[in-house]
């Protein structure tokens, strides 16, 4: 039985049979345990991209559906333009007609003078002074009803040059009263509405030449002539060095705008926005004929707004429109003229003196 192994003492080669299982476990453990992990990081990756595309496309659609709406308010803007204009016309129209009748009116009353020439026994004087006197009405009617400063000192002219070849002492007083009234006109101040009206035609005209900020072409104008005769004097090592950090602000450029819309202008609204500043330019120039000067500046200041806000400040003919527009904002429309009271009074003086004495 000394010869049977014992039981007790169990062999050296039995325990790493047992531990070396376990060791590849446990690797294989980690190992899955880190290409779980990685799993996971992709995983919250990808849905962190998703969300954030997401995110930008719902952006991207909130912007697109305001610059819809944007362009829905300007084309609305553009229609009540329109039929502000449109009774603008009408009511110059109804003004032009009125002026008409007025002048119908005098012609009716000259020949009513004529015919009272013919069928009235009245003294020379008294015939010298109703035309004279009908001369004044119409030098009157010319500055109150049309502002005609030129053409109301050409009546008072002709009044005088009436009472002139009369050559009457009795008509000094009434003279002296006319030429008194031709200095005072002669000194105000004259209100160019043509050539203002002018201006604003040309200033249409120019809409389509003004640089939108929103086209790529308005960031070029940039260089000028000043700035160009320096690059000359510089030496071949600084110019090498102005090209290369030319081309490296061409790369990135930072520009600050008040509206972020201004950047969303499609082509189309552009056009829009054009197709309103030439209505509200047209508007300005009616507001300009009828001599509405409070009209008129709220017209001038919305177009200037308008430029200021689309269009590239920077640009020559930019800077030429807003100055141009400066000095129609700044030029006179609506003038206190005076009343030619005092003269029709002398006339009228004369006139009752007449008939009382007839003078021979």
């Amino acid at each position: 039985m000394s010869d049977l192994p014992s039981l007790s003492s169990p062999s050296p080669s039995v325990q790493p049979t047992v531990s070396q299982p376990l060791g590849a476990w446990a690797q294989f453990s980690v190992a899955q345990l880190l290409l779980w992990m990685i799993s996971l990081a992709a995983l919250l990756t990808g849905a962190y991209g998703y969300l954030t595309r997401a995110q930008l496309a719902e952006r991207v659609a909130q912007d697109a559906a305001r610059a819809i709406s944007q362009s829905q308010a300007l084309a609305k803007d553009a229609q009540q333009s329109a039929r502000t204009a449109q009774d603008l016309s009408r009511d110059a129209l109804n003004k032009l007609q009125a002026l008409e009748t007025r002048l119908a009116e005098s012609q009716n009353q000259q020949l009513a003078l004529e015919k009272l020439y013919e069928d009235l026994s009245r003294s020379k004087e008294e015939w010298v002074l109703i035309e004279v006197e009908r001369t004044v009405e119409l030098a009157a009617q010319q500055l109150q009803v049309a502002g005609n400063v030129n053409g109301a000192i050409a009546a008072l002219q002709t009044a005088d040059a009436r009472l002139a070849r009369a050559n009457k002492p009795q008509y000094a007083s009434i003279r002296k009263v006319i030429n008194r009234d031709i200095e005072r006109l002669r000194a105000m101040p004259a209100a160019d509405i043509t050539g203002l009206a002018l201006k604003l035609s040309a200033l249409s005209e120019q809409v389509d030449e003004l640089a939108l900020i929103s086209d790529p072409a308005a960031l070029e104008r940039r260089s000028t002539p000043s700035t160009l005769r320096a690059f000359e004097n510089r030496s071949w090592y600084q110019r090498i060095w102005d090209d290369v950090k030319s081309e490296l602000e061409g790369l990135v450029r930072i520009r600050k705008f008040q509206n972020d819309q201004t950047l969303l202008l499609s082509p189309e609204q552009g056009r829009i926005v054009r197709e309103t500043l030439k209505l509200n330019l047209l508007q300005a120039r009616l507001a300009l004929l009828a001599r509405n000067q409070l009209l008129l500046a709220h017209d001038l200041s919305t177009i200037e707004q308008s430029v200021k806000q689309h269009f590239d400040e920077k640009s020559v003919v930019t800077r030429a429109f807003l100055g141009t527009l400066k000095q129609i904002a700044s030029a006179p429309v609506v003038l206190e003229y005076p009343t030619l009271n005092d003269t029709l009074s002398a006339i009228a003086a004369a006139s009752g003196a007449a008939v009382a004495k007839p003078l021979r």
